[in-house]
């Protein structure tokens, strides 16, 4: 609560907003084995958690169990969404990804909307 209060307080020169939602210009992004991305893991409630900006976790699957995480809607608030998928153990899962139909629950990085790219290298992208 105290961190989104903080982002929330910030002069919007410094954070713009957009419908209640802060627009950052870039997000870089990495993502599990599992298509979990900012510690939104598969099948969990928070993916369809909208408010506060930042969320607590207490039951994370991977350790740390406690962390805190951007809500899916200020993820795609963002001008430019970026995934990477460096190395031969990103490359399945990175071509799933892609070739989703979006919003699988059983894959948190499919939920991602907009402008978004990916950094990859040749091994990352050898299943596409």
């Amino acid at each position: 609560a105290e961190y989104d209060a903080r982002l929330k307080g910030l002069s919007r020169s410094i954070l713009p907003t957009k419908d209640g939602l802060p627009i950052f210009d870039l997000l870089l992004l990495g993502f599990g084995p599992d298509g979990h991305i900012c510690s939104l893991f598969p099948e969990h409630p928070l993916l369809k958690v909208t408010e506060p900006w930042i969320l607590p976790i207490s039951d994370s699957p991977k350790p740390p169990p406690e962390r805190i995480t951007f809500s899916m809607p200020v993820v795609n608030a963002a001008k430019k969404k970026c995934f990477t998928a460096i190395g031969e153990g990103k490359a399945e899962m990175a071509a799933t990804i892609i070739k989703s139909a979006g919003d699988d629950p059983k894959i948190p990085a499919s939920y991602v909307k907009g402008d978004v790219a990916w950094l990859m290298d040749a091994a990352g992208a050898s299943l596409l």
